[in-house]
């Protein structure tokens, strides 16, 4: 574990758990490799039902539960979601998922025969509501698109401040900010030395990433959904007209190969919004539309001539060509995490595996 609040919130979350159901749960391990794979800690089961892999989550209700659900399943081993609070909602939604969790008020769900545990409803007491986030600015909005860009292009965070908030178009005062949260997190290293700052734990920022997108920037940048009447409108869309780029189900198709897209996600410039619509006779998606036949418009957050898929991929010149008009790689995985959806995660791995993990591999 990178910090010691993780390894108290998973002794706490064992303690409620127990106080709740007079049962014993042993902490086994706490933070080690398995299969090159971080895992938070290790738990043993009472009535031997076995050990579960510990993912901690801090303020897992501003996570993406598509995103958590992703880091438990990708796992080496069976895993469990260790979090401060779970609240009724995310609980049973967990649930269906048929992800294990504890949390620090008591509620759990463990279904590992001969052990089955349903507790939800316990609610957190005063003085748990009073404690704040700790308003890590790395991980808001604005923080965010900083984190994309050195994601995107991880030599960036040992460039000059000013560099750095011109590649990822934000205030020079926010680069500082963020680069301090990422620093207080354990996710860079500075030596205080000019051009010594580089990125540790690459995979678990680019998870934070994925958890804090879909929730704190994403909805910033949504510019509508819509409907088409052709279910293939968008193959005769030619992207670059409009500085558009395709994301989620189509841009993985394009990635991958793999699927057949049902949902559309755009990302493009606001001013281009008009044209694109009326080109594309989109019109506004009424409620009663499924999500499968809706086309999610949002705005660019990133400059794509300066933060680009290219950036990502060791060999660009064998698919320069195939990726012109798509989002890279890292938001694209993120879009398709996020649905929650069996058929996108594993296109996401896909993505994962071809274009970002070589990319994120420790110097």
């Amino acid at each position: 574990m990178r910090a010691k609040q993780d390894i108290e919130l998973l002794q706490e979350a064992v303690k409620a758990f127990e106080a709740e159901t007079n049962l014993t749960i042993d902490i086994v391990g706490e933070g080690f490799f398995d299969n090159h794979r971080e895992i938070d800690g290790m738990i043993e089961l009472p009535y031997q039902a076995g050990r579960l892999g510990v993912e901690v989550k801090n303020w897992a209700q501003h996570a993406n539960i598509g995103a958590i659900a992703n880091q438990i399943k990708a796992m080496p081993v069976e895993g469990m979601l260790v979090a401060d609070y779970i609240n009724p909602a995310m609980a049973e939604r967990l649930r269906k998922l048929g992800i294990h969790f504890l949390d620090t008020v008591g509620n759990a769900y463990i279904n590992k025969p001969p052990l089955y545990i349903w507790v939800i409803n316990k609610k957190p007491n005063q003085a748990h509501k009073q404690l704040k986030e700790g308003g890590n600015r790395a991980f808001d909005a604005t923080g965010l698109k900083v984190v994309f860009g050195v994601l995107c292009n991880p030599g960036l965070v040992a460039a000059p401040y000013r560099k750095i908030a011109e590649q990822t178009d934000v205030a020079l005062g926010t680069v500082g900010w963020v680069v301090n949260g990422l620093k207080e997190a354990g996710y860079l290293l500075d030596r205080g030395k000019k051009k010594d700052r580089r990125l540790t734990e690459r995979q678990k920022l680019l998870e934070r990433w994925v958890e804090a997108y879909p929730e704190k920037l994403q909805p910033k940048l949504k510019l509508g959904e819509f409907v088409a009447d052709n279910p293939h409108w968008w193959e005769a869309v030619d992207t670059e007209k409009y500085d558009a780029f395709w994301g989620g189900e189509i841009a993985a198709a394009k990635y991958t190969g793999y699927l057949k897209p049902k949902m559309a996600t755009v990302y493009l410039p606001e001013a281009r919004r008009g044209q694109f619509l009326a080109d594309a006779r989109l019109r506004k998606a009424p409620d009663h539309v499924g999500a499968g036949n809706r086309v999610k418009v949002y705005g660019t957050f990133w400059r794509p001539d300066r933060v680009n898929a290219n950036r990502e991929i060791k060999d660009t010149k064998a698919i320069e060509k195939y990726l012109t008009g798509v989002a890279p790689p890292i938001l694209v995985y993120a879009d398709l995490i996020a649905t929650g959806d069996g058929r996108n995660r594993e296109a996401a791995r896909m993505i994962h595996e071809r274009y970002i993990a070589e990319h994120l591999r420790e110097d």
